[in-house]
């Protein structure tokens, strides 16, 4: 059965009498209207009972988890079991709520944080990432979050079947290509990894890594970069290689 990805698919608990999201995306452009109805489609005429869908971050616009429920079983009740990694725009879910966060799930979704798992012959790890150095002003507070997510991101590696290949997942991009190299791009490399998928960056590329790098294959997968479809990265345990065509991208900030 395949594995699949998508990030950033920004989702917001409904108004009651209108039924419209309480935060829009239209206002980011065209290709965010009726865009959670849009991947509703693609991913029921795409995705298996049994597949696995990795949803690497912006999951939901809510700042509590009661807000993000809705969002969560809405998801829950697509086909497939979907495993979540916690985005920059997640303010639901915090370190520190993971286990409430884990204890509230519907049936059939996952949490990945500081932890691994197994789906169809791949080890699934990640951790959400952080800026890095390059493109931005530095700071002491960037540089606590690189360390404590690069920390994440071992103690998953550390967590997985040795024996399998391994698809990584970040939210933010783990490295850019301008800029050389990062402790997540060295943790990965180091690691084996086979695949890594990421988010963060909309419409486009953004400088991110695609193809392979230093043996790693890197695919983005941010919604509106992909069209609001899930993309297919792994099938009879095999990765499926190969990018979407993606053009310049713009951040939601």
């Amino acid at each position: 059965m395949p594995i699949w990805a998508i990030a950033d698919i920004h989702a917001s608990a409904t108004e009651p009498e209108s039924g419209r999201p309480v935060k829009s995306m239209d206002v980011f452009g065209k290709e965010w209207e009726n865009h959670m109805e849009r991947l509703e489609d693609a991913w029921r005429r795409d995705v298996a009972p049994d597949d696995t869908v990795i949803v690497a971050g912006d999951i939901d616009w809510a700042l509590h988890l009661d807000d993000a429920m809705e969002t969560l079983h809405r998801l829950a009740g697509w086909p497939g079991r979907k495993i979540l990694l916690r985005g920059n725009h997640d303010y639901w879910w915090s370190s520190k709520t993971t286990g409430r966060v884990r204890r509230a799930l519907p049936p059939g979704i996952d949490l990945l944080h500081n932890n691994a798992f197994e789906a169809e012959g791949f080890n699934i790890v990640g951790t959400k990432g952080s800026p890095i150095p390059g493109g931005i002003d530095w700071s002491e507070e960037n540089a606590k979050l690189l360390n404590r997510e690069t920390q994440r991101l071992e103690l998953s590696l550390s967590s997985r079947d040795p024996s399998l290949p391994t698809i990584a997942a970040l939210h933010y991009p783990p490295f850019y290509p301008a800029y050389g190299t990062s402790p997540y791009r060295e943790a990965l490399e180091r690691a084996g990894v086979s695949l890594c998928v990421y988010g963060h960056l909309h419409g486009g590329g953004g400088g991110g890594p695609r193809g392979v790098h230093g043996g790693v294959e890197y695919v983005l997968v941010a919604g509106d970069a992909v069209g609001f479809r899930p993309v297919q990265v792994a099938r009879d345990g095999q990765i499926v290689r190969g990018d979407i065509d993606m053009t310049a991208a713009r951040s939601v900030s």
